[in-house]
C-alpha cells in the first residue's frame, strides 16, 4: 500500500506543478489584458507581450532541465526554486506601474514556470511509470488546461470586483496551493532512489526481451545526431503544431470577423478549452492501443476538418463544435510530442531531445499569436490564417507518417 501511495503522490505532485506553471501562470494571462491596459493607459498589444516574454523565458529555462536533473537526487531544491520564481514573479506584477517592470516580472515568472512545467513533469513520469506511461503523461498534460476551464470564471470575477492588482495576488495564492503537494512531499526523480521499481517494470523487462531494438530506461552518453531525419521531422512537427495551437487566442476575433457575436466567440473558446483537456486525457489511452503515430494522425485530421468547416460555415453552433474538434490539436502540441520523442529516440536520449523540442515549441507558440495577428492585419481576413493552419497540419501529417516509417 505504501508503494502504491508513492506512485499516486508523485502523480499528484507533478500534476500540481503543471497546473501551477502552465494552467495558471500562462493560462490566466489573457484575463488581465483589458484591465491592465485601461488602468495603465497602455495598448493591449503591449500588455500581451508579457505572455510572449514569459513564454520565451520559460522555453530557455526548460532547456537546462535535462542537465540539472542528470545528477539530481532530490527534486525539492529545483521545485522550490521554480515555485518561488513563478509565484513571486506573478505576485510582483501586482506592484508594477510601468511596462518595463511588468516585462521584468514576466521574465522571472517565466523562468520559474519553465523549471516546473512539461520538461520536468515528463522526465519524472517516464522514470516512475513504464506501464500506462502514455495515460499518466496525458493526465499531467491535461492540467495545463484544467485550471483555466474550472477557475477562469472565479479569476475574472475577482479581477472585475477587486482590481487586477489584487487579481495577481489572488492567483499567486492559488498557485501556492497547486505547488504544495510537490513542496511538502519528497518527490524523487527515480523510484530506485527510494528502493522501488518503476510501475510496470517487470512487464517492461519482458517486453525488452521480445523487442531488443526498443528503448532502455538508462540514459545514454552518446551525442544526439541533430542532423538526422528523425530529428528534423520531429522538430518540424513540433514547430507546426505549436504554431497552430496559437489560433486559440484568435477565436474570439475570428468569430467577430465573420459577423458572429462576442458570446459566440466566448463559446468557441470554451469549447476549445474543453477539448484541450479531453483530447489530452484520451490521447494516452488511445496511443497505448493504436500507437502514438496513428493517434497523432487522427487528431491532425480531425483538426484539419474543423479548420475547413470554420473556413466555409459560419453558423454559431457549427463554429462552436468546430472549435471543439479543432481543440484536439492541443494534445498534438504537448502530449504527442513527449510520447513520440520517447518512441523515436528512446528513454536513453529523451533528456537530451525533449528539452530541445519543448524550447522550439514554446518559442514557436510564443511567436505564433503575434504572427497570426499580423497575417490577419496584412490580408484583412482570417481565411488566410485558417488556410495557413491547414497547410501546417498537412506538414504535421507528412512528418508523422515519415516518423512512423522510420520506426518500422
Amino acid at each position: 500500500m505504501k508503494g502504491k501511495l508513492r506512485y499516486v503522490m508523485t502523480m499528484i505532485a507533478v500534476c500540481g506543478l503543471v497546473g501551477c506553471s502552465m494552467g495558471i501562470c500562462f493560462g490566466t494571462s489573457g484575463l488581465f489584458y483589458n484591465a491592465v491596459s485601461t488602468d495603465l493607459n497602455i495598448s493591449k498589444g503591449s500588455v500581451s507581450m508579457t505572455y510572449t516574454i514569459a513564454a520565451m523565458a520559460s522555453a530557455f529555462s526548460g532547456l537546462f532541465i535535462g542537465r540539472i536533473l542528470r545528477n539530481e537526487k532530490n527534486l525539492k531544491p529545483l521545485i522550490i526554486t521554480g515555485a518561488v520564481l513563478c509565484i513571486g514573479g506573478t505576485a510582483l506584477l501586482s506592484m508594477a506601474d510601468k511596462l518595463y517592470l511588468m516585462y521584468a516580472c514576466s521574465v522571472i515568472r517565466g523562468i520559474g514556470a519553465g523549471l516546473l512545467s512539461f520538461v520536468m513533469a515528463t522526465m519524472v513520469i517516464n522514470q516512475w511509470f513504464l506501464a500506462r506511461n502514455g495515460v499518466m503523461i496525458s493526465v499531467a498534460m491535461s492540467f495545463s488546461g484544467l485550471p483555466g476551464v474550472l477557475l477562469s470564471g472565479l479569476f475574472t470575477n475577482i479581477i472585475a470586483s477587486q482590481g487586477w492588482r489584487f487579481g495577481y495576488l489572488f492567483i499567486s495564492a492559488v498557485m501556492v496551493l497547486f505547488c504544495l503537494p510537490a513542496i511538502l512531499y519528497p518527490v524523487r526523480l527515480k523510484p530506485s532512489q527510494v528502493g522501488m521499481e518503476p510501475y510496470g517494470y517487470q512487464e517492461y523487462l519482458k517486453y525488452r526481451e521480445e523487442n531488443q531494438q526498443e528503448a532502455v530506461i538508462v540514459q545514454s552518453n552518446e551525442q544526439v545526431d541533430h542532423h538526422s531525419m528523425e530529428m528534423i521531422f520531429t522538430l518540424l512537427m513540433t514547430i507546426m503544431v505549436y504554431i497552430i495551437a496559437g489560433l486559440m487566442q484568435h477565436l474570439p476575433s475570428l468569430a467577430a470577423s465573420v459577423g458572429l457575436s462576442a458570446a459566440s466567440g466566448a463559446l468557441m473558446v470554451s469549447f476549445a478549452s474543453a477539448a484541450n483537456i479531453i483530447s489530452k486525457i484520451l490521447y494516452g489511452a488511445v496511443s497505448e492501443k493504436k500507437g502514438p503515430f496513428m493517434t497523432t494522425t487522427v487528431y491532425a485530421l480531425l483538426s484539419t476538418a474543423a479548420l475547413v468547416v470554420m473556413l466555409f460555415i459560419h453558423q454559431p453552433l457549427v463554429m462552436a463544435v468546430a472549435a471543439f474538434v479543432f481543440g484536439f490539436t492541443f494534445a498534438n502540441s504537448s502530449t504527442a510530442i513527449s510520447i513520440i520523442v520517447r518512441k523515436v529516440f528512446g528513454m536513453e536520449q529523451y533528456t537530451k531531445v525533449y528539452p530541445l523540442m519543448s524550447f522550439a515549441g514554446s518559442a514557436a507558440n510564443a511567436a505564433s499569436v503575434g504572427m497570426l495577428g499580423f497575417l490577419y492585419d496584412i490580408t484583412g481576413t482570417y481565411a488566410t490564417v485558417l488556410i495557413m493552419c491547414i497547410a501546417m497540419q498537412a506538414v504535421t501529417l507528412f512528418c508523422t507518417v515519415n516518423l512512423a516509417r522510420k520506426k518500422k
